[in-house]
């Protein structure tokens, strides 16, 4: 009897906790193109939240490419970095509500109802930068442009931020992992790197097209991979980039292990939430713990990056 108490308040325990969910949020810059020289330029996305603080929920909906949505929410965190809740309105409803002791009925919708499907945003005036949770089936990157340009008088576009890795790096770092994926190894020419000569000599013993080569230290205490040999690899793949199809590595600069993306190094960022049982990820929430990552470390990152 004992026994089995003990077995529920654990199982409670654990219940009330919520399901843990890992969202991705990428950073951009918003750009226009002034008029003229046509010359790239940052663009205060202020000026267009502002008019939309003036309009109401039906204004602010409006339809781009067979997709409706509007912007749901905004407000301001420490006086300094906007949140902006985005809305994609869908019309067709697939979704069930189920009691245990009922025959499940479907969620229907009036006229003026539609299931709202949200994307949380950050704006940095200061900077210029979006943070933006990626959200599968709600409203991307290239929907929210298209929705800011359609509802502003002024043209702007949102481009990722990167930071490229200077190679050089991996001459005074710690080299944990190399990954690498080819699209069409035959094809690939090493001019500097003997081990890639040793590996396409395997491969081609192998007769393959296609290879995936993974290289790392797993749980041993070894502290860094070949420092010159991985320098004379990425010069290669740098070299042979239409011939890969991926290629990442991690680094170690005694203060936190980063992954860096070869070919497209797009700044990024992962956070944990907890969902909590029958509830949602509040916008308030959400906007608070990214406003959290942007300031503990993400802002000063893109900073370095411009300079």
């Amino acid at each position: 009897m004992e026994v089995g108490f003990l077995v529920w308040v654990v199982w409670r325990k654990i219940d009330l906790k919520g399901k843990q969910k890992k969202i991705k949020f990428q950073y951009f810059e918003v750009c226009t193109l002034k008029e003229g020289n046509h010359k790239e330029e940052l663009y205060d996305l202020l000026i267009w939240i502002e008019k939309m603080v003036e309009l109401d929920y039906e204004k602010r909906k409006k339809e781009i490419g067979g997709i409706e949505g509007r912007l749901e929410d905004i407000r301001v965190i420490n006086d300094e970095i906007y949140a902006l809740n985005f809305m994609r309105l869908d019309v067709v409803s697939d979704s069930y509500k189920v009691k245990t002791n009922k025959k499940a009925e479907h969620i229907d919708l009036a006229d003026d109802e539609y299931i709202g499907k949200n994307t949380v945003v950050l704006y940095d005036p200061g900077l210029h930068i979006l943070m933006v949770q990626c959200n599968r089936g709600s409203y991307n990157v290239p929907a929210m442009e298209s929705y800011i340009n359609v509802t502003n008088d002024e043209i702007s576009y949102i481009r990722p931020v990167k930071h490229d890795l200077n190679i050089d790096q991996c001459l005074n770092e710690k080299v944990l992992k190399l990954d690498v994926r080819f699209s069409d190894i035959r094809q690939f020419r090493p001019q500097k790197s003997d081990a890639f000569e040793k590996v396409i000599e395997s491969c081609n013993d192998w007769e393959c097209v296609t290879a995936h080569l993974e290289l790392g230290l797993g749980y041993t205490k070894i502290e860094s991979m070949n420092n010159d040999t991985i320098y004379c690899a990425l010069e290669d793949i740098k070299a042979n980039t239409e011939n890969v199809s991926s290629a990442k590595i991690i680094l170690d600069d005694d203060k936190k292990a980063t992954v860096y993306d070869l070919l497209d190094n797009f700044e990024d960022d992962y956070i944990t939430f907890t969902v909590p049982e029958r509830g949602e990820l509040g916008f308030e929430f959400m906007s608070d713990k990214m406003y959290e990552v942007y300031t503990g470390g993400a802002r000063a990152r893109i900073v370095s990056h411009r300079e």
